[in-house]
């Protein structure tokens, strides 16, 4: 698997979906409230925190093994059947709580909660199987298509006069289309199940799911819970907020996902110097968004929340600095979480996550109520900020981490060089519209890529990838050799 040219697909996919999503619900908060808005992303927090008991951590499970390369057919069937019993037990709960769903929300939406959770894990299914099969590089059009299908739909369904209910269709039929993509393009076939895959299966599930529970958690038990001690509309503030900081982790997480399958090869093949050579590789470009990200957002958070949802959304620019700053943290943990599990101990991951819970609820609960979503944002990065150091921690006990951190010094002058650049800007010409607002970015963009280039170091590491673009090597291959 040429590991850069997975990870440019996915890295051009996510950031493709995060563009759909972002200008997407840039469109839907003009044409719908903030407080409707506000019931969508209680709907995608729901569907977000159902999701780890629907799945039980088998997806994650399914893509370690097959990945393993170990008898893929009987792992792929053995795993669908115990995905069914998760399943039903989530859909049947939905439908038995309708009542206190469709109060908590605010509008009717229970019955299409239960649907949109089955297919979610259809669709994150065939991810998972064509992940597992080292072609990280092929799901990249079955991530997008979700998001795309989202947007095209649900304009469709509100000006049809559907209201926030059309966004929830949208989003069950992309799920759906995608599912039936992504099956149809994954070459794992059916095999007769065994216990001994079962077995094998649910022994790493079941920390997997802690771990997953982690994830989801960081993801939208805060949304959760300004949904129940403030308002609708704080939700839709809050989230966009969330919303622009999950752009500067588009690359972290590309990266993260595709060096999954490959370490978890590696590991099976107890080829720790190459997973090791990996790891700096790919921690250094993981950063190079998210730290100049940061520096641009602590500068223009406010601009970026009015101008691009509306007057109604700028009371989350300080909970969107937060945010932000916790990315940071986040691209390294998108690369040592994962490679903890790669490296078969999910359990360390899992325990990491259990740490990381506790504080998310310990402080959230608190600091919403004192604090509003600026205490939220604080008790999400706090949590994260425990996930993280303990996922290094862990991952030391098995490899010799080496963070470049010469480059990472680079990368941080560069962006207080650009920060400079943009205060000196703003001084002179004032950010009173969209437009301006795109062109100081655009000014940043290039101000921040000329002192990285700049480096030599940084230079040669641009061009290698861009070699590797071109060639059949991945960054695994150019350190230690082709496996």
């Amino acid at each position: 698997m040429n590991l850069a040219k997975s990870s440019v697909k996915v890295a051009i996919a996510t950031g493709g979906s995060a563009a759909i999503t972002f200008g997407g619900i840039a469109l839907f908060a003009r044409l719908l409230s903030a407080s409707e808005l506000g019931v969508f992303f209680l709907f995608e927090a729901l569907l977000g925190m159902l999701f780890i008991p629907a799945d039980f951590g088998i997806r994650g499970a399914l893509q370690k093994r097959i990945s393993e390369g170990n008898r893929p057919g009987q792992m792929l069937t053995t795993a669908v059947l115990l995905k069914i019993v998760p399943l039903t037990i989530v859909v049947a709960a939905v439908l038995l709580a309708r009542p206190w769903i469709n109060r908590y929300v605010g509008t009717e939406i229970a019955v299409l909660l239960a649907v949109a959770i089955v297919c979610y894990e259809a669709f994150q299914l065939t991810i998972d199987i064509l992940s597992g099969e080292l072609r990280v590089g092929d799901t990249a059009s079955v991530r997008v298509a979700p998001k795309a299908i989202w947007l095209v739909s649900g304009v469709a369904f509100v000006e049809a006069g559907y209201g926030v209910h059309g966004l929830i269709y949208a989003t069950i039929l992309g799920y759906v289309l995608s599912f039936v993509w992504g099956f149809y393009r994954r070459s794992t076939p059916f095999r007769r199940p065994t216990f001994s895959e079962a077995h094998s299966l649910t022994s790493y599930s079941r920390y997997n799911f802690i771990s997953a529970i982690s994830g989801y958690f960081y993801s939208w038990m805060d949304v959760a819970l300004i949904g129940l001690f403030l308002t609708t509309a704080h939700v839709s503030a809050y989230e966009s907020a969330w919303r622009v900081s999950a752009v500067a982790v588009i690359g972290s997480t590309a990266i993260a996902k595709t060096i999954f399958p490959q370490m978890s090869r590696w590991d099976a093949k107890q080829a720790i110097n190459q997973i090791e050579g990996l790891i700096p590789r790919a921690v250094g470009p993981s950063m190079m968004l998210v730290i100049p990200a940061f520096f641009g957002v602590a500068l223009f958070a406010r601009d970026i929340l009015y101008f691009v949802f509306g007057s109604e959304y700028a009371i989350a620019w300080v909970a969107l600095i937060i945010l932000m700053a916790e990315k940071i943290l986040q691209s390294v943990h998108s690369i040592t979480g994962r490679s903890l599990k790669a490296i078969d101990h999910p359990e360390l991951a899992a325990k990491a996550a259990l740490f990381a819970i506790a504080v998310n609820l310990a402080l959230n609960v608190p600091l919403i109520q004192l604090y509003g979503i600026v205490g939220a944002a604080v008790a999400t990065a706090l949590s994260f900020v425990v996930n993280t150091v303990l996922c290094m921690k862990y991952l030391s006990r098995f490899l010799t981490i080496e963070l470049p951190w010469r480059d990472l010094a680079w990368i941080g002058a560069s962006s207080m060089g650009m920060s400079a650049v943009l205060v000196g800007l703003r001084s002179v010409v004032s950010v009173d519209s969209l437009l301006h607002l795109l062109a100081m970015i655009l000014v940043g963009v290039l101000t921040y890529g000329a002192f990285v280039l700049a480096s030599p170091p940084l230079r040669r590491e641009v061009f290698q990838v861009v070699q590797m673009l071109q060639s059949n090597q991945s960054p695994g291959d150019v350190a230690k050799g082709d496996d």
